[in-house]
């Protein structure tokens, strides 16, 4: 078994890493993909050569460099209750706030907070999509990524409409102490996300 270390400096969030694995799934002799997005680092441990993994990972123009490959003798990975416990967390955690930021964003007449709690729900939609895709196969992970990436344009598009209906229109100024205090809970609450992630 081999470990081969990639740095992939535009690997920022779960849909680079849902985008890596699926350019990966069809790659013989793939063990495990041990993610660190936080260091913006791939492992992977695999058999055999390194050329194809290194090739595929390169195509996604993600600025993505090798920075090692060398021997390991680990074999034992858990790959599918950990994962599901992982997300699941982090699902609530983001549901919860876009819940909570989408509430008092339509109370305070904030669109900083409307527009966050969109991003919210884009990430527990991603969380919640790849619970299915955990185990799954090829069609199924793509199928799953094609309705992600459709669902969030859709986000993108409400709130650009509801930005140029603000525009257009008279709004009161929205409650600054409102903002700040919901906004320091969803900073946390994110924090605790990328602390359970990493």
């Amino acid at each position: 078994m081999k470990r081969s270390l990639f740095e992939i400096p535009k690997m920022d969030c779960p849909s680079e890493e849902n985008l890596i694995r699926m350019k990966l799934d069809g790659i013989q002799g793939i063990a495990e993909l041990d993610f660190d997005i936080a260091n913006r680092k791939l492992t992977v441990f695999h058999s055999g050569g390194v050329s194809e993994i290194e090739k595929s990972i390169a195509e996604l123009n993600l600025g993505s460099k090798r920075i090692s490959t060398e021997n390991t003798t680990s074999t034992n990975f858990d790959k599918g209750s950990d994962q599901k416990k992982l997300l699941w967390a982090v699902l609530a955690i983001n549901f919860t706030f876009f819940l909570i930021e989408m509430t008092s964003g339509l109370i305070s007449k904030s669109m900083g907070l409307v527009a966050d709690s969109l991003d919210m729900l884009a990430d527990s939609f991603v969380y919640g999509i790849s619970l299915l895709a955990v185990g799954g196969t090829k069609v199924r992970k793509k199928r799953v990524a094609r309705i992600a990436g459709y669902f969030q344009i859709s986000l993108a598009i409400i709130g650009f409409v509801e930005v140029l209906r603000r525009f257009f229109t008279t709004e009161r100024l929205p409650d600054f102490s409102t903002m700040c205090i919901v906004s320091s809970l969803a900073l946390i609450a994110n924090g605790i996300c990328l602390y359970l992630l990493q």
